[in-house]
């Protein structure tokens, strides 16, 4: 096989660069030989490579086994990797027996310590690919990934904190690898949940939090016959407290203390932004402020929110429906947890219908409640509301009834929002903050903005501040100093002045 040809086929391998060049890669190095040994098992008509038949070996023992139970493939515990990692050595020295006497080239190559590391680092990858997140395992231990994008089998992006999405050196070795690996995934050891040409998509909740969205073709039209669409939103406990919002420059300090009274006098709360702002986890740092005796129940579309902190929780989730099973949504999910006696509603986001169901609680009785919408300010954040309850079918309810009932149910919004600072990096910050006066006026909501994001002329939008707008609300701070001892909205806001 001509080097030229080997080249052409190495975009993507780990130590070639992304337009296909090499990196300088001596020629004895183990990753020297495993490029060269996936560049020639990616050449069309290509002999499988001697990692993927020893790996292939391994999968086969172990399902005839019975050494691993169904449960371990989707969460493998300590004990389970040992265990493969101990086979995957012994199939490893195997294999390196016969083809040392054959004459062929080693898996684990080299002398005494390098031979061992190598030995090691290979049985790792073998547990990985069999239990683990095989070519994205890297991605997924890294804190610093926000999100993975998987384009069909050839193609893996990464998003870090800050940065840009841009693509990683790793692949999978065809789409019906990618198609198997992702299913092992999505089947949750029960069999049944991942994607088919009938259901070409899911979302799930993996074990540590992250949220994983497929879809394939058809519904993928750009990537080939078969291939899939994958993104992974990964869990990253940044935020689980104000404290922590105030840490990351998310908000100042002067708002800090007037959220802590408004989740204490159990106000009706609003997040709203793009997607990627960080709402979830701006809902889950303002939770950390609920009583933990108060019996919280969560409605969610794909579970995210993470109250481990608080004893009387329940999550309620959808279902799609199935064969014989009926849909069960938001919107009915909100009619469970009014039957639950919560003493806090927590709607991860407000997509549909489900908004009828939530602004109707919150109107009866069940102060404390928080949701959030995909919205880019206060006034938006309204009109989504109301996009959303004419959603839900009631066409025979006039504009000004829908409009009180937003008025009267929701007390703040919040809206965050993402900038890019001087080095490009995106960073997240709360940039209005507006209570709603409970007034219809024309055909507007009335609300009044409490903070305001203020830019500094001449600079990039991030240099700005959120500042106090001055506002004196009589029937807000009425509230707060009612139900929140030792709370003067004065001297709150004397320090934002």
């Amino acid at each position: 096989m001509e080097p030229a040809n080997i080249r052409k086929t190495l975009h993507g391998v780990p130590g070639w660069t992304s337009d296909g060049t090499p990196k300088p890669l001596p020629s004895g190095t183990p990753a020297f030989s495993e490029a060269m040994s996936q560049a020639r098992a990616r050449l069309p008509g290509a002999a499988e490579s001697p990692y993927q038949a020893v790996l292939d070996d391994l999968k086969r023992q172990l399902a005839g086994s019975g050494r691993l139970t169904v449960a371990a493939y989707d969460q493998p515990s300590d004990d389970d990797f040992n265990l493969v990692r101990d086979l995957a050595r012994g199939a490893i020295r195997a294999h390196d027996g016969k083809a040392s006497s054959a004459g062929r080239p080693l898996l684990a190559s080299g002398e005494g310590g390098d031979a061992a590391a190598e030995l090691d680092r290979l049985s790792r990858r073998m547990a990985d690919d069999i239990l683990g997140w095989g070519p994205i395992a890297p991605l997924m231990q890294d804190d610093r990934v926000e999100e993975i994008f998987i384009n069909g089998h050839d193609q893996i992006w990464a998003q870090r904190v800050g940065e840009p999405p841009r693509r990683a050196n790793a692949h999978f070795l065809s789409p019906n690898h990618l198609r198997v690996f992702i299913n092992r995934k999505l089947d949750h050891g029960e069999g049944g949940r991942g994607v088919t040409v009938k259901t070409p998509w899911r979302d799930h909740r993996l074990a540590d939090g992250s949220r994983v969205h497929v879809v394939m073709s058809p519904l993928v039209a750009n990537l080939g016959e078969g291939a899939i669409a994958v993104t992974i939103r990964r869990f990253r406990s940044v935020a689980r407290t104000i404290d922590d919002l105030l840490r990351l420059g998310t908000i100042p300090a002067d708002l800090a203390g007037l959220l802590r009274a408004a989740m204490r006098a159990q106000l009706n709360i609003c997040i709203s932004g793009g997607t990627g702002t960080g709402k979830t986890t701006f809902l889950t740092a303002l939770a950390s402020e609920i009583d933990p005796q108060d019996r919280v129940v969560t409605v969610e579309d794909t579970p995210e929110l993470r109250l481990d902190h608080l004893p009387n929780w329940i999550a309620l989730v959808t279902r799609e429906a199935g064969e014989d099973t009926r849909e069960v949504t938001m919107a009915d999910n909100v009619r469970h947890c009014l039957r639950m006696r919560p003493r806090r509603i927590l709607l991860g986001e407000a997509r549909g219908p489900e908004v009828m169901a939530i602004l109707q609680a919150m109107n009866t009785g069940h102060d404390g409640t928080l949701f959030t919408v995909h919205a880019d300010d206060a006034y938006r954040s309204l009109q989504r509301i109301e996009d959303l309850y004419l959603m839900g079918g009631l066409g025979n309810v006039p504009l000004l009834a829908i409009r009180r009932t937003i008025a009267h149910a929701v007390n703040l919004i919040i809206n965050i929002g993402v900038f890019h600072d001087g080095a490009g990096r995106q960073v997240r910050r709360v940039r209005e903050v507006a209570y709603v006066t409970g007034a219809v006026e024309g055909e507007m909501i009335a609300f009044e903005p409490l903070f305001a994001w203020q830019a500094e002329p001449g600079r990039e939008p991030s240099a700005g501040r959120l500042a106090y707008t001055g506002a004196h609300p009589s029937g807000l701070i009425a509230r707060l100093e009612s139900r929140v001892p030792g709370f003067t909205w004065r001297a709150a806001m004397r320090a934002a002045r």
